[in-house]
């Protein structure tokens, strides 16, 4: 709807700011959520039980719809007693009922309009005449009402006016000739079908990058041929989609052409509400890594940008930050004051002491006291969250001029006619975009109810019939012809279908299936190219790393001394780092200059830390020097070393989200408490020391890691043990094989220690390294524990091959060699050697950086 000033002429859209200034509408309270609350028996008391928040979502949007249904926005309109017995007939009396239960009361436009729809003429401050009538067959009811009581009151334009403006404004029905006319005319209606000809053409480009410069570049051969005098009469009908955005600016601007009416291409962020959106769940506690990552990477922060990326690297990392707590005041004190808190009043002077802290001080002060509206004694967490919920800002108003290529957005109607028309996107998600189904009622009750009680409520079937009749009017801009555009695929490389308006194109163009419209730009005869196009030549790479046919890479330089400072003794490599090195080099080297993948992912129950807290509970229930406990106080023991084994160590693990894993991890760690105890009363073993700090040397290399055990046996040997949550299998294939380096190098860290600890008191006695993995409670040793009770001796010697490859490899990258993975080596590491090549799995870099196998390594196999 627009208005047009009876005195300037000036005209505006009837807009609610508008309707509420001239009308002088007081202000009314709405809270549907207190209305749901009121009535907990409603047909979606289950969902709300379950999904409270999405549930009162999809109410309040039921209410606002149910409100536009109606003439007079009020609820004495909503009559479900015409509707028989039923799911519709419940349904819309529980909304009716809540709506009554509100006191009638409307969202703000709704509400602004009821006022305009009863009030009396010469009610408003000024007139406000409308420019056109409204013959809209898709405007809800209470659309038309306020456009009919708008007309009441104030009138229309007069008549030359409303020619003139209408004159100027595209057309809303065919004016292009031929097959784009005939298009125009008959989108959403049945009609023969018409041969294509030159009025519309549908190109096939691979993504909406190449969109972008596929339309750019046919703007601009229209210019050069002399198809239009100028670049306004060329337009551009646009996805709702942020791919779009930076692409059309950037291919426009390279050929030089403007864009009137481009939306903008990123949008803007309010950093004080950014900050505030990740402090509360901070407060809130346990602090989730990602909050505290996103919190110290802020701008209000009192530290350089590149501080804050080094300590969310360390965040995302490890869960805490050494440099964060080395800063010095105020960073560290904004360190301190990120503790829970459990009051509403300690919350709002907790955000105050942070506050002071920032830089500048006082930032936020406005989101403080947007939060304050909350009383009470304790947070609500989900309600505060909701007040702040972090949102980018729309960017700048998008600038419409006389020249440019004019930019029509999906969900509005042209703003101006053009000749010629490119719609992008004619396969994918839009034109028109997907409806969800209606979560209240079925297609076929909607339509039961609009024929019982002439509310016409919204559906699937209504909302695509309205969005492909702004598609329709939206191709009536072009006035001699038009260009689609069909992307294959999107910017994910994922295929995309053909859209729904692009089906019915093919319809009445005699097309069954729309791709037979499609035309390959580059495949066309010279002549037939839109404009001067240049073959695509095929990559003989086609994507592939160039890698040294060799299979090595030369550095240069003693890879084994990159982590150590500059003239001194290189930094120890832990058992671990030495696996991965006897697996993938160049994983290896990645590892050493810290080269890995930084993707942030929110903590997870996974095997690391499942780990991590099985072992922390076979530590506290067994400490050193003490029998194992008795089967009646093990439940209680194990659950008690659970929770504070989680509490140090994985806080977020005891929140009510977490309850069923929580369950199963408790019953995990008492069977292996149990097994555990029965391994040890078998045995006669007595426990020394957990979590024990080895260092050693093995030919030449310096050597760091922990042992998590150590156990004394009644014949005066030593048994070191090194947990693995897992099965027996795999590790006993491995040691089978030869290829277990671990035990190795837990056994040289023994014999040439560098580093006092429990075990360099026992040195001189026989000594066994052994695994347990905690999955089945089976015990496996190296050679010297043959013949141990309970336990299981897989090979004498289980790492004579790891231990010679490693001297060989440790050689090559001493040498600064690298030596690259060939493609099947991750399924002959497990076949040959018992091992799971996760250094290969884990780190996409390193698996595409792989040499193809030979040809008769293909076919036949080979041996490493």
């Amino acid at each position: 709807m627009q208005t047009a000033s009876p005195v300037t002429g000036a005209i505006r859209p009837v807009t609610t700011g508008l309707l509420r200034d001239s009308y002088l509408v007081p202000g009314a309270s709405y809270d549907p959520d207190a209305a749901l609350a009121l009535r907990p028996r409603g047909p979606w008391m289950q969902s709300l039980a379950v999904a409270p928040t999405e549930t009162g979502l999809a109410v309040r949007r039921a209410l606002d719809a149910l409100a536009r249904a109606t003439e007079t926005l009020t609820p004495t309109e909503v009559q479900p007693e015409r509707l028989p017995a039923g799911r519709a007939r419940t349904h819309l009396g529980a909304l009716r009922d809540m709506w009554s239960d509100l006191g009638g009361a409307l969202p703000e436009d709704l509400h602004v309009w009821r006022h305009v729809i009863g009030a009396g003429a010469g009610a408003a401050l000024e007139p406000l005449p409308l420019l056109a009538p409204i013959d809209c067959p898709h405007a809800t009811a209470a659309e038309t009402a306020l456009a009919r009581a708008l007309h009441r009151q104030h009138g229309a334009v007069p008549a030359g006016l409303s020619e003139a403006w209408l004159a100027r404004q595209p057309s809303r029905s065919a004016s292009a000739p031929g097959a784009l006319g005939h298009v125009q005319a008959n989108l959403t209606s049945l009609a023969a079908p018409l041969d294509p000809d030159a009025s519309l053409h549908v190109f096939g480009l691979r993504d909406p990058m190449e969109e972008a410069e596929f339309a750019a570049a046919m703007v601009q051969g229209w210019l050069d041929r002399g198809l239009l005098d100028g670049a306004h009469q060329a337009g551009l009908l646009v996805p709702e989609d942020p791919a779009y955005a930076s692409a059309l600016a950037e291919a426009f601007d390279r050929v030089g052409l403007p864009l009137s009416g481009a939306p903008a291409a990123t949008s803007q962020r309010d950093p004080a509400r950014d900050l505030i959106a990740v402090l509360l769940p901070v407060l809130r506690g346990p602090a989730p890594r990602t909050a505290l990552a996103s919190l110290v990477l802020s701008p209000l922060m009192p530290w350089p940008a590149a501080t804050g990326r080094a300590i969310a690297r360390e965040l995302i990392a490890r869960g805490y930050s050494r440099l964060w707590r080395g800063l010095e005041v105020p960073a560290a004190a904004l360190f301190a004051a990120l503790r829970p808190v459990a009051s509403l009043p300690a919350l709002f002077a907790r955000l105050g002491e942070i506050d002071a802290l920032l830089a500048p001080p006082g930032s936020l002060a406005p989101q403080i006291a947007l939060l304050r509206s909350q009383s009470g004694e304790r947070p609500d967490w989900p309600a505060l969250q909701a007040f702040v919920e972090a949102l980018p800002l729309p960017g700048p108003a998008a600038p419409r001029t006389l020249e440019g290529v004019s930019v029509f957005m999906e969900p509005d109607l042209p703003w101006r006619s053009v000749r010629r028309l490119i719609v992008l996107g004619m396969q994918g998600r839009s034109w028109p975009r997907p409806q969800p189904a209606n979560p209240f009622f079925t297609e076929t009750e909607i339509a039961q109810i609009g024929t019982a009680t002439g509310l016409h409520l919204p559906g699937r079937a209504s909302e695509t019939a309205r969005r492909l009749e702004l598609f329709r009017r939206q191709l009536c801009a072009a006035t001699e012809a038009a260009v689609l555009l069909a992307p294959a695929r999107d910017m994910a490389g994922g295929v995309l279908p053909p859209t729904t308006a692009f089906a019915l194109i093919a319809r009445l163009l005699g097309a069954p299936d729309p791709t037979r419209l499609v035309l390959d730009p580059r495949a066309l005869p010279e002549g037939q190219q839109p404009f001067g196009l240049t073959s695509r030549q095929p990559d003989p790479m086609a994507g592939h790393p160039d890698l040294p046919e060799s299979g090595a890479v030369t550095l240069g330089r003693d890879l084994l001394a990159l982590r150590g400072a500059a003239e001194a003794e290189p930094l120890p490599q832990s058992p671990s780092t030495l696996e991965t090195l006897i697996v993938s080099p160049l994983a290896w080297l990645f590892e050493q200059i810290d080269a890995r993948d930084r993707s942030w992912t929110p903590e997870t129950l996974d095997v690391l830390v499942l780990g991590t807290l099985v072992h922390g509970v076979i530590e506290r229930v067994f400490p050193p020097d003490t029998l194992p406990p008795a089967p009646e106080d093990m439940p209680r023991l194990t659950e008690a070393a659970l929770t504070e084994v989680i509490a140090r160590k994985a806080v977020w693990l005891a929140e009510p989200a977490w309850a069923a894993e929580r369950a199963s991890l408790s019953r995990e760690a008492l069977r292996v408490v149990r097994g555990w105890a029965r391994f040890l009363s078998e045995t006669g073993a007595v426990t020394l020391a957990n979590e024990i700090s080895l260092a050693g040397e093995h030919g030449g290399l310096l050597i760091a890691g922990r042992a998590d055990g150590l156990l004394r046996l009644p014949d005066g040997r030593h048994l070191v043990i090194d947990l693995k949550r897992a099965s027996a299998a795999k590790r006993r294939k491995r040691m089978e094989l030869g290829w277990d380096l671990q035990v190795a190098l837990y056994l040289a860290m023994l014999e040439r220690p560098n580093l006092a600890s429990p075990v360099t008191e026992i040195a001189g006695s026989p000594i066994i390294t052994a695994y347990h993995t905690t999955l089945d409670g089976t015990v496996l040793t190296d050679g010297a524990g043959a013949g141990l009770p309970r336990a299981e001796c897989p090979a004498a010697d289980p790492a004579n091959n790891a231990l010679a490859h490693l001297a060989e490899v440790v050689a090559e990258v001493g040498a600064g060699r690298v030596r690259l993975n060939h493609a099947g080596d991750a399924e002959r590491f497990e076949k040959e050697r018992g091992i799971t090549a996760y250094a290969l799995a884990q780190d996409e870099l390193v698996a595409a950086l792989v040499l193809p196998e030979a040809e008769d390594d293909a076919e036949e196999g080979s041996d490493d």
